[in-house]
């Protein structure tokens, strides 16, 4: 883990540091996987995974922090968020996905961590985020909306999906 700013997340203002996922992060991210309700599990790999090694540990710790990185949200040394994306080969569109532990979710740091992601993202030339998520994850939806209030979202088979611009940093946050 990489430290990268102090809290600026509106509930965990003085709690919360943001840090880059780094490859030899694999335990924290163990650690952080057993915290998370199986409800919040499902919502962030739309699969009901019960251990963290069907999630593909090797492809969540898979970092260059260009084509791919993930930003944490961090407590006491402790993994509560993860934000990241992935580009797809050869363009400038990536895949977004956001996890927050059940504990800390409601308080800012989703939407910390994408305004962080997205300064991240515009620096190694990525214009646009793919979003995916369940239809009726009511508190997800609910942050696209606000974050990207011209977002088009289609659904198919119960899942929301929409290409959005990757916004200009909303909050100061510092590389």
């Amino acid at each position: 883990m990489q430290n990268i700013e102090a809290g600026a997340a509106a509930g965990a203002r003085d709690k919360v540091q943001l840090a880059r996922l780094e490859p030899s992060d694999g335990e924290s991210l163990r650690r952080f996987f057993y915290r998370l309700s199986p409800e919040t599990v499902y919502r962030r790999f739309m699969s009901p995974i019960a251990r963290p090694e069907q999630a593909g540990p090797a492809r969540l710790l898979d970092v260059n922090h260009r084509d791919r990185e993930a930003l944490l949200g961090v407590v006491d040394g402790e993994i509560v968020g993860v934000a990241r994306y992935a580009r797809r080969p050869g363009t400038d569109t990536a895949e977004l996905a956001v996890v927050v532990a059940d504990a800390w979710q409601r308080q800012g740091l989703a939407t910390w961590m994408l305004a962080a992601l997205a300064e991240v993202a515009s620096g190694a030339g990525i214009r646009h985020f793919t979003l995916m998520m369940q239809a009726d994850n009511g508190p997800v939806l609910g942050l696209v909306r606000r974050l990207y209030p011209s977002a088009s979202l289609g659904l198919s088979q119960g899942v929301y999906e929409a290409t959005v611009p990757v916004p200009r940093p909303i909050l100061g946050t510092s590389n």
